[in-house]
Formats: C-alpha cells, sequence, structure tokens
C-alpha cells in the first residue's frame, strides 16, 4: 500500500501486477479490501490499482466535495501520478456511480467501463432504487439524513455493517463470503474519526449527482464498451436502463448464486468476466 497525494487529498493505494491499467472501485461501506480475491487473479494479466476512495479507509476524510464528479477527478489525477494515461475503470455499487462521470469527462482515458451492481443517479428509472416503496432500499434515505447517522452509529458501526452485510434484502447470498475477521476489517474502518460523515457524504451528494450526470448525458453519450454486471440475488439488472441512457456499447451480464457484494462473493467469476471483456 502506498499513500499519494493528489490536490485536495491523499488515497491510499495499491497497486500489483503488470500490463495494461486496471482501476478498482469499491462501494459503501467497504473499502479496497473489498478487492482481496480479485486482484491477485487480475494481477496475473495486468496493473491492477485499488484505491480507498476519499473518505473510506485510509484515504483522507475531506470536509466535503463527496459529489461523484469531484471524486472521479480525484481518482483520473491518481491514475496520472501513477503514470496511467489510459485505462479499465471498474466500478461496485457507490464505486459505479463514480465511475461514470469518470468515463463521461476522461473519454480519452477509459478504455472501457463495468458496472458491478451499480448505475447512474439520475438517468432512467434510477430515482426508483432509493425509495423503498418501490423495491429501493431503505438506506439511501438513512444515510441522507444529516448528522442523525453520525450520532445513532457512534460505537454501533459494526452491528450497522453486519446488518447491511448479513441481513438487508440485498446482503450477502454466500454467506461466508464477509468472515468475521472481514467484518473487523470494514468496522474499524467506519469507526475511524469522520468515518461516517464522510462515507454519508456519498449518499448526501446525490441531488448534485443527478444534476451532473444529467448534463454529462447531455453532452453525448460514453463511447468507451460498457458492461453491467448483476448479481442474481443483488440489485441485479436493476441499473441497466441508466446506463443504456448513457453509453452508446453496453452489453450485460449475470452471476448466478450471489447477492450484492460480487467481489467477495464470486471473485474468481467476476476476474473472469472482466478479463474475457478486455481480452475481446
Amino acid at each position: 500500500m502506498a499513500r499519494l497525494r493528489v490536490p485536495g487529498c491523499v488515497i491510499d493505494c495499491a497497486v500489483v501486477g503488470d500490463g495494461p491499467a486496471v482501476l478498482l472501485l469499491h462501494g459503501w461501506p467497504q473499502t479496497g479490501y473489498a478487492w482481496r480475491q480479485v486482484v491477485p487473479l487480475l494481477a496475473t494479466r495486468y496493473t491492477v490499482v485499488v484505491p480507498d476512495l476519499p473518505g473510506f479507509g485510509a484515504s483522507s476524510r475531506m470536509t466535503g466535495g463527496y459529489d461523484k464528479r469531484s471524486v472521479a477527478e480525484v481518482l483520473h489525477r491518481l491514475m496520472l501520478v501513477l503514470g496511467f494515461s489510459r485505462y479499465h475503470v471498474v466500478g461496485h455499487d457507490v464505486g459505479g456511480q463514480v465511475a461514470y462521470p469518470l468515463a463521461a469527462l476522461h473519454r480519452e482515458s477509459v478504455a472501457s467501463l463495468t458496472f458491478v451492481e451499480a448505475g447512474i443517479p439520475g438517468l432512467g428509472d434510477s430515482l426508483a432504487a432509493a425509495n423503498p416503496l418501490t423495491g429501493g432500499s431503505w438506506h439511501f434515505g438513512f444515510n441522507m439524513v444529516p448528522d442523525l447517522p453520525e450520532f445513532l452509529l457512534s460505537g454501533r458501526e459494526r452491528g450497522y455493517l453486519e446488518f447491511m452485510f448479513r441481513r438487508d434484502s440485498i446482503g450477502l447470498y454466500v454467506s461466508d463470503a464477509i468472515r468475521e475477521a472481514d467484518l473487523d476489517v470494514y468496522a474499524r474502518a467506519l469507526a475511524a474519526p469522520g468515518a461516517v460523515r464522510a462515507t454519508m457524504g456519498y449518499y448526501r451528494a446525490l441531488p448534485d449527482d443527478i444534476e451532473d450526470n444529467r448534463g454529462l448525458c447531455v453532452a453525448g453519450p460514453v463511447t468507451a464498451p460498457t458492461l453491467v454486471v448483476g448479481a442474481r440475488y443483488g440489485v441485479g439488472l436493476g441499473w441497466l436502463d441508466t446506463v443504456e441512457a448513457a453509453a452508446r456499447d453496453v452489453s450485460s451480464c449475470w452471476v448466478e448464486e450471489c447477492g450484492h457484494y460480487v467481489p467477495e462473493e464470486r471473485p474468481a467469476e467476476l476476474a473472469g468476466i472482466l478479463m474475457e471483456r478486455w481480452a475481446a
């Protein structure tokens, strides 16, 4: 792991392997640790860059700037600091929300774009995903409330994460994919000073993201080959229409016997899907 300074932020980041560059973006409520089983498989052919997103893990917890467009700019600068002017981007969950503006703003740099259990807020039928009355997840609203999550979760971070991974309706299908020791890693990260505030910032920025994404979409579709990976027992392909609204060359696939946390539940299958796609 290395700590790399980019304007306005310090990013904790691992760089593993050799070959074309791949940027792996984790989701909420995790860190780059989520890719721990995928990285060795990809690193046989690729240089894999795995950051903790700003606000997560050991990266800077900024006072603001968690709209996905701003985060995307931080990550593009990170790749340039590392010497990569062109790279594949894979985003799981919130990482996928960051991946879209990254690809839309830096078209010459993004060789391909993959959404894993993710989509683009503000496009298609995405607002339904944040409304529990339409089958969406309750946590969008809870995480967006100012100050309350910080108050309620103080000292209870591990319990909240355990609920999200093991009891939520789109949690784990492979029940032992996140073990007690793994849960401890995520709990320590979320319990760090300022971490709840910072990570909830990704949800509190959603109104800005919606406006930004609609503007980027009007500017023209992403032309990089784009893949949407859905889990049978997770979000699935519920976000597919949002990606189809924003990208020109979109394909999709299912991961069977899997919940929302694909990189941890089915790492070998996900790595195979990605390498097959990049080799095409």
